[in-house]
């Protein structure tokens, strides 16, 4: 009896420690600045502060608002920045292009507490559709992006009037796989485990390490060395409590997987036409997870990029422009 409540005590003073040191280490100083400062150099042209579903984040648009509206979701670490070379001619072929910033992405606000779920970030995307007045869009998802405009495909059928995949990341669902929440999820409730993420995440990030995880995207060499690209995509952790909302992002991924299957989404929305473009060298979301895609959806579009990553619209501007805006010349 004596020996286990010795052990109990080792056990109480283990997680005492565990639970207070922590607190011991201060969380690196981060940045505070001012979303609309940055909007200059880590925005498309034209990109303006909105609130919307009760999260102030960004939009640009390009083009006419009477033409047909294009929607462009950026993929995880993105924002509208990365279309900000693709929008006007994009625009120039008779759309109305707009670029929205995802909830805990880019210039949007950052904070713990916010759902950052695939779903709400459909949600979000409609409700900025609903404030432009746009009934019905053309989707255009890259990467993480295309699972979040099958979300909308799931949440809103009707509002969708083509789909474009981006080298892009669909969470399908699998027989047999559970939707509980993830150890990682589990993990960073934990107030002082969140603590230590944060000051992991903070000591770990400086421009260098962002530049070289940014360029392991690319397959064209020498992309990640355009003047000013490294400062746009970083341009979020200028941002207060960026890394809470990395890590709010974190926590809600095991919650993305699509209700149903993208066939089943496509044929109950009336199998809108739908394009689905990859990069052939990309090592991020490799070249056959686009021929499943292809392979679920068989009446899509298919363009194969040849000779670029995992980013079509930084690698080669105009070779994106002239496979989506001829796609999208078929739909008017």
């Amino acid at each position: 009896m004596r020996q286990l409540r010795r052990i109990g005590i080792v056990l109480l003073v283990v997680l005492a420690t565990v639970m207070t040191l922590p607190y011991l280490v201060d969380v690196p100083k981060g940045a505070d600045a001012d979303p609309v400062e940055l909007l200059s150099y880590a925005a498309a042209p034209g990109a303006r502060i909105i609130t919307a579903n009760g999260v102030q984040s960004v939009v640009a648009e390009a083009g006419d608002p009477r033409d047909p509206a294009l929607l462009l979701i950026h993929g995880f670490g993105g924002s509208t920045f990365g279309y900000r070379e693709v929008m006007a001619p994009l625009a120039a072929r008779g759309w109305h292009v707009i670029a929205i910033d995802l909830p805990g992405f880019g210039l949007s606000e950052k904070s713990w507490e916010r759902d950052y779920s695939h779903k709400a970030h459909a949600t979000f995307a409609l409700e900025v559709l609903d404030q432009l007045h746009v009934d019905r869009a053309v989707l255009l998802g890259h990467s993480m992006g295309g699972n979040v405009i099958s979300w909308m495909l799931a949440l809103a059928p009707e509002r969708v009037a083509g789909l474009a995949y981006i080298d892009a990341a669909v969470a399908q669902p699998k027989g047999g796989v559970s939707r509980s929440p993830s150890a990682a999820s589990v993990l960073l409730k934990v107030p002082p485990i969140r603590r230590i993420a944060r000051i992991a995440i903070r000591n770990a990030f400086t421009p260098a390490t962002f530049a070289e995880l940014l360029s392991s995207a690319f397959a064209v060499t020498g992309v990640v060395n355009r003047e000013g690209l490294v400062d746009g995509y970083a341009a979020s952790t200028h941002l207060q409590d960026w890394d809470l909302a990395l890590l709010g992002i974190v926590r809600d991924g095991a919650g993305n997987t699509l209700p149903e299957s993208i066939a089943t989404l496509s044929a109950a929305a009336g199998n809108p036409q739908t394009l689905i473009l990859w990069g052939s060298d990309d090592t991020w979301v490799p070249l056959a997870s686009g021929e499943v895609l292809h392979r679920d959806l068989p009446a899509a579009t298919w363009e194969v990029m040849p000779g670029v990553g995992h980013v079509p619209f930084e690698e080669d501007v105009s070779g994106f422009v002239t496979a989506v805006g001829g796609w999208l010349d078929t739909l008017r």
